[in-house]
């Protein structure tokens, strides 16, 4: 199946962890991440679209009795990851992707996404929100953080500039506010959306089935 590398192009993967700093999705975008998240420490998580792995290398080190997981689509982001992970060898790291997540059914306490959704197009969308919700556990979290509607004119150029590179029909379900009833449609019971950092929406999400 073929995917969009995180930063458009395979050629910029060498530099994806400077230039999501520059861009601003550096340490405070984490951090962010991490505080929404709000793990105990003993969970089973899963981070879908992992990248070079900088969430999960941070929630091993905060965090050393979770189960953590990451998968993505790239292998070169993989390998960037593994090394990365190297001092938090018990963190599962696969290649798959969101739509056909090689796990069982009721797997994870939590499952976190960060700025992989706008990748995908509507209906990968939807069968993604699908495995998200098999492989959580009843009453399980979701933690969907991607771009959302923009609120602002500068938001709106600099979103629609990048739907060029990750393709406008990707990113249409992001710009028009969709997320939000997608994961409802998907079966979940959103309990928080708010545009927490920048341009990104943090949906906070709820699989409720067998409660």
């Amino acid at each position: 199946m073929a995917f969009t590398p995180g930063l458009a192009f395979h050629i910029l993967t060498p530099l994806y962890d400077g230039l999501n700093a520059a861009l601003g999705f550096g340490r405070p975008f984490m951090q962010r991440v991490q505080a929404a998240l709000a793990l105990h420490g003993h969970e089973t998580v899963l981070d879908i679209g992992s990248g070079t792995g900088t969430l999960l290398a941070a929630l091993a080190a905060r965090h050393p009795a979770a189960h953590l997981a990451g998968l993505d689509a790239d292998g070169r982001m993989l390998a960037r990851a593994r090394t990365k992970l190297d001092a938090a060898p018990r963190v599962l790291l696969l290649q798959a992707y969101a739509q056909a997540l090689p796990f069982r059914s009721a797997a994870f306490d939590v499952v976190v996404s960060t700025l992989i959704f706008h990748h995908l197009p509507t209906p990968v969308k939807r069968m993604a929100l699908a495995e998200v919700r098999r492989v959580l556990k009843p009453g399980g979290r979701f933690l969907l953080a991607d771009f959302g509607k923009p609120q602002s004119a500068t938001q709106r150029i600099l979103l629609h500039a990048g739907s060029l590179f990750d393709g406008r029909e990707n990113m249409q379900a992001n710009l028009t506010g969709m997320m939000p009833a997608l994961l409802v449609e998907a079966g979940f019971r959103v309990t928080e959306a708010a545009t927490a950092y920048r341009a990104v929406q943090f949906l906070q999400a709820v699989n409720d089935e067998g409660k």
